[in-house]
């Protein structure tokens, strides 16, 4: 007489059916539920925050005058002089706090010219207070101060020389990028800019 081996049986129906599925399962929800709530606390904890900029300038006359032309600002012979624009942007959701600037240390931009000076400073919208600036030799800081979330500010010089520009920060947990210089808007004939 021959003894025939049987299987061991075999669980009948859907593996979706299984406790041990669906324990596994259950497990794999809580440690992913677990992860995104770890996240958020970081996220919410380390804002993401961001500073753009972009640098670019003008000649002050754009077209050849006959005749002889002097341009002098506060008693000062300008030779070649150039209208600087800085704009610094917050595009981010969250404020650039003062304390952001490590140290105290403001944005400075070196443009290396022999003269320069200030001329006006913008804010968009209206109601937001640039951080204060300063200017010495041929470098301008900017800060310590507040930017606000959404916050656009543009920075007009008078320099009396094509610039170059060296930007240095110690801005702490935000994200500084540089972005292109936008292309040149034209200045209307009837709004010269040097009149006799």
């Amino acid at each position: 007489m021959y003894h025939v081996r049987t299987l061991a049986p075999v669980a009948s129906g859907a593996f979706y059916t299984a406790e041990t599925f669906w324990t596994a399962a259950g497990v794999a929800v809580a440690v992913l539920m677990g992860g995104g709530a770890i996240w958020a606390a970081l996220r919410a904890s380390h804002p993401r925050r961001r500073l753009t900029y972009t640098t670019g300038h003008d000649p002050l006359v754009n077209q050849l005058v006959g005749g002889r032309l002097e341009i002098r600002r506060n008693g000062t012979l300008l030779t070649d002089p150039h209208l600087v624009r800085l704009v610094l942007t917050n595009p981010g959701r969250r404020d650039i706090p003062s304390s952001a600037f490590d140290r105290g240390q403001p944005f400075r931009v070196d443009l290396a010219v022999p003269y320069l000076e200030m001329v006006a400073a913008e804010s968009e919208p209206s109601a937001a207070q640039p951080p204060p600036v300063s200017v010495l030799g041929s470098e301008l800081s900017i800060g310590p101060g507040r930017i606000g979330s959404g916050t656009t500010i543009t920075y007009l010089l008078l320099v009396d020389t094509v610039p170059s520009y060296h930007c240095r920060h110690s801005l702490l947990d935000v994200r500084v990028e540089q972005l292109p210089v936008p292309p040149a808007r034209r200045v209307p004939r009837q709004l010269p800019l040097v009149r006799p």
